[in-house]
């Protein structure tokens, strides 16, 4: 049985309390994209990164272009989704779990250029059609070929989207941007 709080019946600061009580027991409920903003906004914060003034890439860090993609790591077959390979070098992949964040570094010229099964590059993880139009854009499903491609930059605390800093603090984001500079060099 699922319970189901009346939050209305609660007032301001007993909400408060108990939601730093609980925090760990539930999520805010938030679009993928809602919560990609909310990490690249934090991200450029604390490494002091101008918004990019195109939507091909989110980051530009070393006059290099990143794409920022996250999933949810504790669902039974996580994707990154909206994957355009030919517009940015490099992907920081996210997965994110209840009590940690995977972060791992992704080529993109280890990605098929075109999305579908007839469009596989030998070698190369495959792009999945996400569209019925599009060529170029794509999702990634997270199989062993991706792990085989994937550089692990870390594990870090969770992200915990309803906390002002996402619990996502200035010591890990410049320990992540440390191990993709020395990455891309």
């Amino acid at each position: 049985m699922k319970r189901v709080l009346n939050l209305e019946l609660l007032s301001e600061n007993q909400i408060k309390q108990l939601l730093k009580t609980y925090e760990f027991a539930y999520d805010v409920e938030m679009s993928g994209k809602e919560r990609s903003e909310l990490t690249e906004k934090r991200i450029r914060s604390i490494m002091n990164i101008e918004r990019p003034k195109t939507t091909e890439y989110d980051l530009l860090f070393k006059n290099v272009r990143f794409e920022l993609k996250q999933a949810e790591g504790y669902m039974s077959s996580p994707k990154f989704q909206q994957v355009k390979p030919s517009f940015y070098p490099y992907i920081i992949c996210l997965l994110n779990y209840k009590d940690k964040t995977l972060w791992y570094l992704l080529e993109t010229k280890n990605i098929s250029k075109k999305c579908g099964s007839k469009n596989a590059e030998k070698g190369k993880l495959p792009l999945q059609k996400q569209h019925a139009k599009s060529t170029d854009e794509g999702q990634i499903t997270l199989t062993k070929r991706f792990y085989h491609f994937a550089i692990p930059i870390g594990e870090y605390e969770p992200i915990i989207y309803h906390k002002d800093d996402l619990n996502l603090s200035e010591k890990s984001v410049k320990s992540i941007f440390r191990k993709i500079a020395s990455i891309i060099k």
